[in-house]
């Protein structure tokens, strides 16, 4: 979990996912958590902030159909999130250079 979260904040986060995960049909599964949100917000603030939403979809996207494949969910999750991680700037860019 983010180091960052207050208790409150650490169960809002817990309930809000299991709330989802519920909603989704999706099981309870290890969620690297911590290394989605350092990659999030790395294209929060190094990108645009609305390249976060669509970012996070497309993850997922491409974890899915790695493992519809056949790959481990956990292999392709990584490999996805250091493919992507390779892909964020170093530094913001400036208006210009977006």
């Amino acid at each position: 979990m983010p180091k960052d979260l207050s208790p409150a904040e650490h169960e809002t986060l817990e309930q809000w996912l299991a709330a989802v995960r519920a909603a989704l049909d999706v099981p309870d599964t290890e969620l690297p958590l911590d290394a989605v949100l350092g990659l999030t917000g790395r294209v929060a603030h190094r990108t645009v902030r609305p390249a976060v939403p669509p970012t996070a979809y497309l993850l997922g996207y491409h974890v899915a159909r790695a493992v519809a494949a056949g790959e481990e969910e956990h292999d392709a999750l990584r490999r996805a999130l250091r493919t992507v991680g390779d892909l964020v700037p170093a530094a913001r860019r400036t208006p210009e250079e977006n």
